[in-house]
């Protein structure tokens, strides 16, 4: 997952000497990798945007204050100051006449759950300091209420949510698991079959009125008139919020960091935040006394590990002290024992710390890969595996490659417009574009032709993928596919490729011409080896020409190279120019020509003009040099046989 973070902002937690490149740079080395920094204008000052790439283990980084913590440690590594400032947490008041709320959860799906009602909202607006830093970080401003949320989970880390709390009114808010087919409206009016089993809040009259952690609903989102909001944030099973977030197909921010599981006391500083911004922004105030349900407090992660295990994983020494002092750094719990340490994780690297091996990638990761020193590899080379599995599927993309081809990577699920009338289709697909299972490699290659028509004048893509085959009853069938699409190439060129591409794996082959949907009428031919069926090519109604290959039987008939003598005697050529009726197949006679003599071991076409076909025959015998005379008799055999099958005049 990449997230945008303004440089300014991130220095609202992170007191450095450090430039933006010198941040970017040495987090790449040691933490988050830093893809780019954008320079920006704002409001006449030169700002910069971080676009950081954060592993999906780490959603203890997807945050300003994450980014900065993680800073913090690394810069001092390469000499840079560097300063961690904590956000602010608030104390709140006892109220004496509290606005009514109450909260109900079932702790077997929400681990944690705070609330806190805010009155008095007046002023709507977004100040322009949010705005640019929201915008500079991918989000879109919709007003005041909704962008403090967006915000405040920005720069904490910890999604947060607003009712309108005047819509609510039993004013309680139970968290319960959804019976099938309940429904709900999204806040963007798009209404939703639940599956069941999905973490929703309703209003205890059995009203659901939030999909928590996913997406609000229509029935409880702030709006114009807006007076008074429950600011909310609940921390939930991740597991539930990930299916139910996939199986509905709504991704948005907030459950692409629930379902990695957020940390539980980032609660406190989160409603810290959105207070004072509602306060600050909004000049609203606090209306109730804070609901703060934790019933079963995380505990941290224990792990037992050896100074040798360290450096034997790391394969150099390091000092005791040093992993000490990086491990304590990260926040990390340490207690010497006797062989080694004791190490406790902090709560926001609870869900990925869980091992020895996981302590020994944090220290070298601050110690630096590129400190650790190098080793020339030594003993014996280990045998090339005979039959790797990827081998043949890297042959044939060698000679297409050496055959001027271009591979490709498509999707794997196309639209509907893309299908043939058998495909698959998705219950639950991400978007239209992507809705049914291809059966075929053709169209994702013709779309991707399409794209490159206007940057090439001729060019072959190729793929080799899987296609999906229905299988009534029972998961379709993968087939692993090879196709390929010749754009704006003469078709003796591609028949050139083709045959080339089964001489080089040593495949036999005839062509057998039959016609298919899409393909012009003549114009495709099936490839056939000992009689079987392992492919096809065509020209398209587009004029493009398009091939498709079954991987398995490739593999299967491709024979090792053998090696064949030199002949010891010269062969005799000639040309016969021959007169050819319409609709004769020029391949079918070209075998019936050489199977007419075993001493005929060569023939190709080398010319056309209109019905007249010149072919280039070579006669040739292993144990003697071919007299005219014997040339003559096969000669004879040879027009015998296409006077007699295929009425073809010989021309003298």
């Amino acid at each position: 997952m990449n997230i945008l973070i303004l440089d300014s902002w991130l220095r609202d937690y992170l007191i450095t000497n450090a430039k933006a490149q010198d941040i970017a740079r040495c987090l790449s080395l040691c933490g988050p990798s830093v893809e780019r920094i954008n320079k920006i204008n704002i409001g006449g000052k030169v700002d910069y945007v971080y676009d950081i790439e954060v592993t999906t283990n780490r959603v203890d980084m997807m945050s300003v204050w994450g980014i900065a913590r993680e800073a913090s440690v690394i810069l001092p590594e390469f000499g840079f100051k560097a300063k961690l400032k904590k956000p602010a947490l608030q104390k709140y008041a006892k109220l004496t006449k509290p606005l009514p709320l109450k909260i109900s959860i079932n702790p077997a799906l929400t681990h944690r759950v705070m609330g806190i009602v805010i009155d008095n909202i007046k002023n709507r607006e977004t100040p322009k300091w949010m705005k640019d830093r929201l915008t500079a970080s991918g989000f879109r401003s919709l007003g005041a209420l909704v962008d403090i949320t967006n915000y405040v989970m920005t720069e904490i880390g910890h999604p947060t949510h607003v009712f309108d709390y005047d819509l609510i009114t039993t004013k309680q808010f139970v968290l319960r698991e959804s019976k099938k087919n309940e429904r709900i409206v999204s806040l963007e009016n798009k209404e939703y079959k639940l599956p069941g089993g999905d973490i929703v809040i309703d209003d205890s009259t059995g009203q659901i009125i939030d999909l928590p952690g996913i997406i609000g609903t229509k029935n409880s989102v702030v709006n114009a008139t807006t007076k008074r909001v429950l600011l909310f944030m609940e921390t939930n099973d991740p597991v539930r919020i990930r299916k139910t977030s996939m199986t509905l197909g709504i991704r948005t921010v907030a459950a692409t960091l629930n379902e990695k599981g957020v940390d539980p006391t980032l609660s406190d500083y989160a409603l810290s935040l959105g207070v004072s911004l509602f306060q600050k922004i909004c000049h609203a105030s606090v209306a109730s006394n804070v609901i703060d349900k934790y019933p079963k407090k995380q505990k941290q992660n224990i792990v037992k590990i050896t100074h040798a295990k360290i450096e034997k994983l790391i394969g150099t020494h390091i000092d005791k002290k040093r992993v000490i002092t990086i491990l304590s750094s990260l926040g990390f719990g340490m207690k010497a024992t006797k062989e080694g340490y004791e190490v406790s994780t902090p709560s926001w690297r609870n869900r990925d710390i869980t091992i020895a091996e996981d302590i020994v990638e944090e220290v070298v990761r601050i110690f630096g890969y590129h400190n650790v020193p190098c080793t020339k590899l030594s003993g014996e080379i280990p045998d090339k595996p005979t039959d790797m599995p990827f081998k043949f599927e890297m042959a044939v993309k060698s000679i297409l490659k050496e055959l001027g081809a271009n591979e490709v990577y498509t999707f794997s699920l196309v639209s509907k417009t893309m299908t043939v009338g058998n495909e698959l289709k998705l219950s639950n697909p991400l978007g239209s574009d992507h809705s049914f299972l291809r059966v075929s490699l053709l169209p994702s290659l013709r779309k991707a032709a399409d794209v490159n028509v206007a940057q090439e004048s001729n060019f072959l893509l190729f793929e080799v993928a899987n296609i999906y085959i229905p299988s009534k009853g029972n998961l379709p069938q993968e087939k692993m596919t090879l196709g390929g699409i010749f754009v704006k190439t003469d078709y003796e060129k591609a028949k050139g490729v083709i045959e080339t591409l089964l001489d080089k794996l040593n495949i036999p082959y005839v062509f057998h011409p039959t016609d298919a949907h899409g393909f012009k009428a003549g114009q495709r031919l099936q490839v056939l080896t000992n009689r079987k069926y392992i492919g096809f090519f065509g020209v398209l109604m587009d004029n493009s020409i398009y091939f498709e290959f079954d991987m398995s039987l490739l593999k299967k008939f491709s024979r090792n190279a053998t090696y064949k003598p030199i002949p010891q005697f010269p062969a005799h050529i000639e040309d016969i120019t021959s007169i050819v009726p319409k609709n004769t197949y020029i391949g079918d006679l070209m075998d019936g020509i050489k199977h007419a003599s075993n001493q005929i071991t060569k023939i190709q076409l080398i010319d056309t003009y209109n019905d007249a076909f010149t072919f280039r025959i070579w006669y040739q015998d292993c144990n003697k040099t071919l007299s005219d005379e014997d040339v003559r008799k096969i000669r004879q055999e040879v027009v015998k046989y296409l006077s007699a099958k295929h009425h073809v005049t010989v021309k003298e």
